[in-house]
C-alpha cells in the first residue's frame, strides 16, 4: 500500500473509527511485482539467529512490511524493473526507501474470530448494551390498565453474562449451548414483532455456536435502522409511564419507589444503547466488526528491536504479545487438523482470546502478561494512551523533538536578552544540528562516526555549539501560558549544570520565582520563525506590559533589599575613613582581598571638578603653599592660585560598587 504525502489543504480532520475485517486486510496485503501476495505473518520469529536478517513471513520480514537498509538487500544479484518499481527477483523484495518499515503492516488471520477488549471492558459495555444483556430488561408491554409485563424470554436473556460467553471457562458444553438457544430464540421473537413466544421453533435444530463465535455471529444479525427504532419507542414508552405516575404492579410506597427507579435504570441504559447505534450507523460501521477475525500488525519502527553495544538485542513488549498472539493461533490450527476433541479447542480458544486482550490492553486484563522482571509488559493501549502515548506524545505534541524542561535557577550577571543553557540539555536539543555540522566538517555522510564524536569529544561539540547559538536563539515558556509575556526568546549562553538559569527582572512576566519553578524550552526551526524570535519575542522588546502599559521589568523584593543594604551609610560605624583610591576598581579589588568591609567609610578620588559644597568645616595650609579644604564628605587639595589638584569623596564600599556595576552597564549599551 501506498501513502502519499498529503498537504494541510487536502484534509480537513483525522477519525478514528472502527475497522472492517476488509480494512485491515488492506493495510496489510501487498501485491509484489512478479504476482505473489504477501501481509500476512505466520511465524512468530523475528531475526535468523545465524544471519541476524529478518525471517520470511515473521514479524519483521522484509517483504512484508519493507527492506531494513536503504534502497538494498542482502543478494547482490542484478535488479529488475517491473513496471518503474526496482524489484529483486531473488530476495523476492521491492528495492525501496528504509523509512516505509514506519507504515507498511501486516496482518493476522485468525483461526476463530476474537472479541475486541476494548468494547467488553469499558465502563458501559457496548457489546451487552447492544446485545440486551446483562441486567438490561428489552422491551415493556403495556396492558389496559398501564401495567408492565416482560416476556419470558426477557426474564431468561438477563441472566447471561458476555464474559461467561467470551471465556466460558466454568461452563459445561450443554450450559454453552443453552446460551446459544436463549440468544437464538429470543432474537427470531423480537424479529416477530414481541407477541408471544412462538411454538413452533422450538421444533427448529439450531446450529449451536460457542465463544466469541455466538457474540459475532449475534452482532452480525443486528439491524441498526430497526434496532433504533424500537430503543427510541422504549425510551418513549417508559417517559410516558414515569410521568404518569401511577402505580405500577402495586400500591405499597416502596414498590412504588423501586419501579420507578427500576424504570429510570431501563431509560438510561436504552439512551446510551442508542448513542452506540447512532453511531454505529452514522459512521457507516457494523457492530460485528468489534469482533476479530483479522488482526492488524503494527509497523516495526514502532515496535523496535534494537542492538546494543555488547551484541545482544532489546525487543520492544508488543514483539512479545505478538508472539504468543501466533503461536496459539497457530497452535488452534494445528490441533484442528489433527482433530482434537472440541473441549481441547474451546481451552485453546480462551487462552487466544486472553492473549489478545493482552496485546490490546494488558493492564486491564485479568492474566497480566510480565516481563522477567515481573513488569506488566506494554500493550498496544499504553502506548496509545496517556501523556506518553502516541496521540499526546506524538501527534498532538510535535514540539517533542525539539523541546525540554528543566528548572530555573537565578543568575544577575546574565543580560536580560540572555538565558544560560545547561550542556546537557543543549546538545540533545541542538543534537541535529550537532551532526549536520560534523557531517560537514568530515565532509562525509557518515552518522554512527560523527555519532561517536558527539558522545566523547566536549572540545568539538562546544565550539559547534557557540557557533550555533549565534543564529538559532530559543523561546522559553512557563505553563500556564495566559498572556504573551508567558512565551519570550532569549539568546542562549552554554553553562554547565542541570537547571536553566535567567535574569532575575525578566521572571515577573512568567509570573515565576526560584522555589523549583520549571520551564519549557522550544526551538524555532523555520527562518519566518527564527526572524520573529529577534523581531518581536526578545525579552527587552516586550518590556512594557500590552494590558496596562507599565513596566515589567522593575526590581523588586530581594533586589530592592540589596540595593538598600548595600548603601546604608557605615551602619556598623566602622573605621577606616583613612583608605583612600584613586578609582571604582581599586575600591573592588580591595573588597575582594577583604582589606574593607561592604559599609566600611572610604575616600575615592574625583574626576569631576565642579562640585559645590557649602558648610566649610576647616582648611588647613601645608608646607608647598597648598592647601586642602574640608567639607563633611568632601576633601579638596588646591594649588596657591586656587586651582583644583585633587578632590576625594566620602562614601562606602557598598555605594562604590553600585555606582561601578551601573556605569558598567550603561557602557554596555
Amino acid at each position: 500500500m501506498i501513502f502519499k504525502q498529503l498537504s494541510l489543504e487536502e484534509f480537513d480532520f483525522i477519525k478514528v473509527k472502527l475497522a472492517s475485517p476488509a480494512r485491515i486486510f488492506e493495510w496489510g496485503h501487498q501485491l509484489l511485482p512478479n504476482g505473489r501476495s504477501v501481509g500476512e505473518v505466520t511465524i512468530p520469529d523475528t531475526l535468523n539467529q545465524e544471519t541476524l536478517r529478518p525471517i520470511r513471513g515473521g514479524l519483521f520480514c522484509e517483504q512484508i512490511f519493507g527492506p531494513t537498509k536503504h534502497f538494498k538487500c542482502y543478494c547482490s544479484k542484478p535488479k529488475t524493473i517491473f513496471k518503474k518499481i526496482l524489484f529483486c527477483e531473488r530476495c523476492e523484495l521491492e528495492i525501496t526507501d528504509a523509512r516505509v518499515r514506519s507504515h507498511r503492516m501486516g496482518y493476522i488471520k485468525l483461526k476463530y474470530p476474537i472479541v475486541h477488549f476494548w468494547y467488553l471492558s469499558s465502563s458501559s459495555n457496548f457489546i451487552a448494551l447492544l446485545l440486551e444483556t446483562e441486567g438490561l430488561e428489552k422491551q415493556l408491554q403495556t396492558q389496559s390498565k398501564s401495567r408492565v409485563s416482560c416476556e419470558f424470554w426477557d426474564k431468561r436473556i438477563r441472566q447471561i453474562k458476555i464474559s461467561s460467553i467470551i471465556y466460558a471457562s466454568s461452563l459445561t458444553e450443554p450450559s454453552l449451548y443453552g446460551i446459544h438457544w436463549d440468544l437464538q430464540q429470543y432474537r427470531r421473537s423480537r424479529e416477530l414483532g414481541f407477541s408471544r413466544y412462538p411454538e413452533h421453533l422450538l421444533d427448529s435444530t439450531p446450529i449451536f455456536l460457542t465463544g466469541p463465535s455466538l457474540i459475532y455471529q449475534e452482532l452480525k444479525n443486528l439491524n441498526l435502522n430497526i434496532e433504533i427504532i424500537k430503543t427510541r419507542c422504549f425510551i418513549l414508552l417508559c417517559t410516558k409511564i414515569l410521568n404518569k405516575e401511577k402505580s405500577l404492579y402495586t400500591q405499597f410506597k416502596w414498590s412504588k419507589k423501586w419501579e420507578k427507579y427500576r424504570l429510570y435504570k431501563l431509560r438510561e441504559q436504552a439512551i446510551k444503547r442508542t448513542r452506540i447505534l447512532e453511531n454505529l450507523n452514522s459512521t457507516g460501521s457494523e457492530a460485528s466488526w468489534m469482533v476479530f477475525s483479522i488482526l492488524p500488525v503494527v509497523p516495526p519502527a514502532l515496535r523496535p528491536l534494537t542492538q546494543i553495544e555488547t551484541g545482544r538485542f532489546i525487543s520492544a513488549d508488543l514483539n512479545e504479545l505478538y508472539q504468543l498472539v501466533i503461536l496459539r493461533n497457530n497452535r488452534i490450527t494445528e490441533l484442528l487438523r489433527i482433530g482434537i476433541p472440541e473441549a481441547f479447542i474451546r481451552n485453546e480458544r480462551r487462552l487466544l482470546q486472553e492473549t489478545i486482550d493482552s496485546l490490546i490492553d494488558n493492564c486491564k486484563c485479568k492474566n497480566t502478561k510480565l516481563d522477567l522482571n515481573d513488569h506488566p509488559l506494554k500493550s498496544l493501549s499504553d502506548t496509545i494512551t496517556g501523556k506518553e502515548g502516541r496521540f499526546r506524545h506524538d501527534l498532538l505534541g510535535k514540539r517533542v523533538d525539539f523541546s525540554g524542561r528543566s528548572v530555573i535557577v537565578v543568575e544577575p550577571r546574565l543580560n536580560l536578552l540572555q538565558c544560560g543553557l545547561p550542556y546537557d540539555m543543549a546538545i540533545e536539543l541542538f543534537k541535529s544540528f550537532i551532526l549536520t555540522k560534523l557531517n560537514k566538517i568530515n565532509q562525509r555522510e557518515d552518522t554512527l562516526y560523527s555519532l561517536n564524536i558527539f558522545k566523547q569529544d566536549k572540545s568539538i561539540i562546544i565550539p559547534i555549539l557557540n557557533s550555533i547559538f549565534k543564529d538559532h536563539p530559543i523561546f522559553i515558556n512557563r505553563a500556564p501560558t495566559l498572556h504573551r509575556l508567558g512565551i519570550q526568546a532569549f539568546k542562549p549562553i552554554l553553562i554547565q549544570g542541570k537547571a536553566i538559569k535567567l535574569h532575575p527582572l525578566v521572571c515577573s512576566s512568567f509570573n515565576a520565582d526560584f522555589d523549583g519553578d520549571q520551564m519549557a524550552i522550544h526551538i524555532p526551526l523555520s527562518w519566518e520563525a527564527q526572524e520573529e524570535c529577534n523581531k518581536l519575542m526578545l525579552s527587552t522588546r516586550n518590556i512594557i506590559s500590552p494590558a496596562n502599559n507599565k513596566p515589567t521589568i522593575i526590581p523588586s523584593q530581594d533586589m530592592i533589599l540589596g540595593c538598600s543594604y548595600l548603601t546604608l551609610n557605615n551602619i556598623n560605624k566602622l573605621n577606616g575613613s583613612n583608605h583612600y583610591f584613586s578609582d571604582l576598581k581599586d575600591v573592588l579589588l580591595a573588597y575582594e582581598q577583604d582589606k574593607i568591609e561592604i559599609h566600611s567609610s572610604i575616600w575615592i578620588r574625583l574626576k569631576k571638578n565642579n562640585l559645590k559644597f557649602s558648610n566649610l568645616l576647616k582648611i588647613i595650609k601645608l608646607q608647598d603653599d597648598t592647601f586642602i579644604e574640608y567639607y563633611k564628605n568632601l576633601q579638596i587639595k588646591k594649588n596657591s592660585m586656587g586651582e583644583i589638584i585633587v578632590q576625594y569623596l566620602k562614601t562606602t564600599t557598598g555605594r562604590a560598587i553600585l555606582n561601578y556595576t551601573i556605569q558598567e552597564a550603561l557602557n554596555t549599551l
